[in-house]
Formats: C-alpha cells, sequence, structure tokens
C-alpha cells in the first residue's frame, strides 16, 4: 500500500509540473503549425489527418489563443490513456494489485510520455485511440462480450482521424486471431468485419478529402517513409535502435527486449495468449520502422511510439510474473525507474531554465525558445511601415510563418509559398491582392529574392531577426525580415488536377453560432 501511495503521490507531482510548462513553454514550430489549422479547420490537411486541429480548436475556442489551451487537450489525452493502461494491466492480471500502478508509472517517466504530455502533435491522439483499441482487444481476448469489436472500431476510425500510423493496428491485432488458436473462431463472424467497416466510416472523411486532391496526403507519407538516403544500414539501424532506446530510456528498453525473449517463449511452450497479443501489438510495429529506416530516411524515434503502449504491459506482465521474486530483476527495474525518473526531472528543469552540459546549437530546446521576440519585432516593423491595405505574413517554411502569427497575435493570413498543398484549407486568397507582406526568410541573397520578386511590385530588405539560446545566436531560427509591397495575386493554394477543389465542403459555416467559429471570427479570422 506504501508502494502505491508513493507513486500516485509521485505522478500528482509530475502533472502539476507538467500543467505548469505547458503554460510556460513557448510552442514548438509544429506545435504552432497545427494551431494554424485550428484556424482553418477542415476535412484533413497535406501533413495529417484533422484530429490534433480539432483538438487545439475546441480548447483555444474555450480558452484562447494561449499556450496552455493549445496543449491542455495533449495533457487530458495523457490522462486518459494512462487510466486505459491501468484498466488493461487490471484485465491482464486481476490477482496483481501492484503491477497496475506499476505499469502506470513506468509509462508515466519515459521520455515518450513525458514529452507527448507537453507537446501537442497528432501522435497525442493518436496513443489515445491506439490505447483504447488495445484495450478492447484485451476485453475480447479475456472473455468480454462481441460488443467490445465495436468499440474497437470506432477507436480504429479516431485513430486514423488522428495519424495513418493506426492502420498498423488492423494487420497485428487479424494476425492475433489467425494465430492464437483459442481466438480463431472470431475471423468466421461478423463482428471483426463490422468493426473494420465501422473504422472505414469514422475515417471517410479523410479519404473524400483526399480523392478530391489527387491523394496527395497519401503520397506525401508514403514518400516521406521510404525516400532512399545515402547512409550506410547499419548506421541507420543503429541511428534508430538509439532513438528507441532514448524515448523510453536505454535501461528500461533492454528489459523490454530482454522480457520479449521470455514471453515468446511463453507462447511456444503453453499459447499464453495475452503474451501473444501484447507482442504482436507491439514489435510488428518496431520492426516495420526498422525495415523502413532500413529502406528509406532513418524514421524518427516517435513514430513506432504506439508499440510501447503493448510492450510496457508487456514488461510488466512478464515482470510481476516470472520475475518480481528474482533480487537482480528488482535492482535492476528500480535504478532503471530511478535513472527514467531523474532523466525526466532534468529535462523539465532544463526547458525552465537550460542548464544541461549541451552545446546550445545542438539542443533541442532551443526550438521553444525566442518565437515571442520574432512576433514582436514583426509587430514593431509592420507598425512602422504601415499599409492602407494591411499586410499577411510570409516565409520560406511553413512551421517559420505559423510560429510568426501565433506570437504576433493578430489576424494576419500565413502561407509558405514553395508548399501550395499545405494551405488547400485556405481556398480563395482574392482579400490578400493589394496587402503589403512581411517576409521571413533564412537566407537573402539574389536568387532567394527572385522567387518573391514576380509576387510584389518591390521588395525591400528591412532587416534580421537574430534568435537567441542561452546566448547563442541560433541560424535555425533567425530570419530576415523583406517586406513586400503591394502583392500581386498571382498564387493560389494547390488546386486539384480534376479541378474539384471547389466541392470541399467547410466544417464550420457562417451563421452558426458555436462557440469555436464565434471565437476565430471575433479575431478576424475564418475558415477559407
Amino acid at each position: 500500500m506504501r508502494k502505491i501511495s508513493w507513486m500516485i503521490t509521485v505522478l500528482i507531482l509530475l502533472y502539476a509540473v507538467r500543467l505548469a510548462t505547458i503554460a510556460w513553454l513557448e510552442l514548438a514550430p509544429d506545435e504552432a503549425y497545427y494551431w494554424y489549422w485550428a484556424k482553418h479547420l477542415d476535412w484533413s490537411y497535406y501533413d495529417h489527418p484533422p484530429m490534433v486541429a480539432y483538438i487545439m480548436a475546441l480548447f483555444t475556442g474555450l480558452g484562447g489563443n494561449r499556450e496552455f489551451f493549445v496543449r491542455i487537450g495533449g495533457l487530458l489525452s495523457s490522462l486518459l490513456v494512462i487510466g486505459l493502461i491501468y484498466l488493461s494491466c487490471r484485465r491482464l492480471s486481476p490477482e496483481d494489485r501492484d503491477v497496475p500502478w506499476e505499469v502506470t508509472f513506468v509509462a508515466n517517466i519515459t521520455l515518450l510520455f513525458a514529452a507527448g504530455c507537453i507537446i501537442q502533435t497528432p501522435d497525442t491522439p493518436l496513443l489515445l485511440f491506439w490505447t483504447l483499441a488495445v484495450y478492447c482487444g484485451i476485453r475480447i481476448i479475456t472473455g468480454g462480450s462481441a460488443s467490445w469489436w465495436y468499440l474497437w472500431g470506432i477507436a480504429l476510425g479516431l485513430g486514423l482521424l488522428s495519424k495513418y500510423t493506426m492502420i498498423l493496428i488492423v494487420p497485428c491485432q487479424f494476425a492475433f486471431l489467425l494465430l492464437a488458436r483459442d481466438h480463431r473462431h472470431w475471423l468466421f463472424t461478423k463482428e471483426p468485419y463490422l468493426a473494420l467497416l465501422t473504422g472505414l466510416i469514422v475515417f471517410s472523411p479523410v479519404l473524400i478529402w483526399n480523392w478530391q486532391y489527387d491523394w496527395v496526403s497519401f503520397a506525401f507519407q508514403f514518400g516521406r517513409g521510404f525516400a532512399p538516403t545515402d547512409k550506410p544500414v547499419f548506421t541507420k539501424l543503429a541511428e534508430y535502435l538509439g532513438g528507441q532506446a532514448g524515448i523510453i530510456t536505454p535501461l528500461l528498453f533492454l528489459a523490454f527486449l530482454y522480457y520479449s525473449v521470455k514471453a515468446f517463449q511463453d507462447v511456444m511452450k503453453r499459447g499464453a495468449p495475452e503474451y501473444l497479443y501484447l507482442l504482436l501489438l507491439s514489435w510488428p510495429i518496431l520492426l516495420f520502422f526498422a525495415f523502413s529506416s532500413i529502406r528509406g530516411g532513418v524514421a524518427q524515434p516517435n513514430w513506432p511510439a504506439p508499440a510501447y503502449i503493448a510492450g510496457l504491459l508487456l514488461l510488466g506482465l512478464v515482470y510481476s510474473r516470472a520475475y518480481r521474486e528474482k533480487r537482480s530483476h528488482r535492482i535492476y527495474l528500480h535504478v532503471a525507474v530511478g535513472l527514467a525518473l531523474l532523466a525526466n526531472v532534468a529535462i523539465h528543469v532544463h526547458l525552465f531554465k537550460p542548464y544541461l552540459p549541451i552545446s546550445p546549437k545542438i539542443d533541442t530546446t532551443q526550438q521553444f525558445h525566442g518565437w515571442r521576440q520574432l512576433g514582436q519585432t514583426i509587430n514593431r516593423t509592420i507598425q512602422e511601415n504601415p499599409h492602407p491595405s494591411g499586410y499577411f505574413l510570409l516565409a520560406d517554411r511553413g512551421t517559420t510563418v505559423a510560429g510568426a502569427l501565433f506570437y504576433t497575435a493578430k489576424p494576419y493570413i500565413g502561407i509558405d509559398f514553395s508548399k501550395p498543398e499545405r494551405y488547400i484549407f485556405l481556398q480563395k486568397l482574392e482579400e490578400l491582392k493589394g496587402k503589403n507582406a512581411m517576409i521571413l526568410l533564412h537566407h537573402v541573397n539574389d536568387q532567394d529574392l527572385q522567387i518573391y520578386k514576380r509576387y510584389f511590385r518591390e521588395l525591400q530588405v528591412i532587416g534580421k531577426h537574430t534568435a537567441f539560446f542561452r546566448g547563442v545566436p541560433i541560424e535555425e531560427y533567425s530570419v530576415y525580415l523583406v517586406l513586400g509591397k503591394d502583392y500581386q495575386g498571382n498564387w493560389q493554394p494547390y488546386q486539384s488536377e480534376a479541378g474539384i477543389h471547389t466541392l470541399k465542403t467547410n466544417w464550420i459555416p457562417a451563421g452558426t453560432g458555436t462557440t469555436i467559429y464565434f471565437f476565430y471570427t471575433s479575431h478576424g479570422l475564418k475558415n477559407g
């Protein structure tokens, strides 16, 4: 009982720190990019499905354009995730009161989960709906009713609305039905197939959107994962494994590998359907991204993140059943958990006050600094160069223009001219003709400026905003400010080759009177 009380206390403290962090920390560029989507809701987007935008739209519509409300949906999602992990473990191990709390605690101190609580990305809702699907699967394999299949199907659809990675759960789930003798009968019933149909229906808005726009999002994601690189295969595989060890911490990753071998041995000896299920809901995802890393670019550490939902359940279950009484295993896991907790504390402190001995130029926390100053610089520059028709923002990166939009706190339209497919949600932009643009460029030379000259009557280089992190200038986030005078109106967002982009339906029509729509329009932002 004392151990459980201690874990609950630590979890409460962790979430208190996370609440403070999401309110204080400036948005990362990707977060600002998804926030911009939330101001222009659509069926889907070029980079990802729309769920992250819907969540941000809900909470910023209620609370305003503040970092806290951009991120609070992710933090609440993480609470639901740990609740589902707890319930899953209780279902798999009802006789052991400690293991559900242990697994929940370990999940919370992995760097993957800690980052997911703070930074709002498509991975956050993906993990929620993936965990819900895993829980439904556990209910099914532990004697639950067939109705759990329908909730599994809803979770599948909502997960696909979050990130396309969710599709990987389908072959994993059906591979289990095929290989588990006691559960193979489900293949000859209607429920699994109706669940798939349910998921497809929930996901259908994204399919319709992609059909309207030449499957542009699917093509982007497929090409992104398998685009070849010149790195040696061994180097890419080492980078991939290093990333995986990093996000759940190295010692816990090694424990997961070891206990996976033990679980596989038990499956071969006595069936152990619960182990087979957890193995098939974790290892195929890890191997898929290992394969994609070998064939193309190295998978980002967060891409296989859903694998660790079942993976951590497996770790806890095997440990509690086979190794809890072994002193060496208890010591190893206590050390692993202690080091992971220390890493969490160290990183959280570093976010507030960077102190770790990492070069500022490679410290990834640099992305959370300097955006407020950029917004202030843009506002001051525009005030010094007024234009009767107003301004819009333009940049050579979509994340840069989104970060600038958030921190100017003005109802500007923002665009990256080089990526028209990323701005389908803007539709027609006739209202921008004749306006000035504040252009943010990472490099300024004749070649770069020539790209923009055909869009404006005149260009004028105003100066440079230098971003500093720990007293060191960071070129990655430093930009030149270029004034584009009198936009000619000769650029449009991506248009379908079939010419059917005008069929796109607005999610929030004028006159709905909804809270979110009122919030947007009251700030001068409107869909399309």
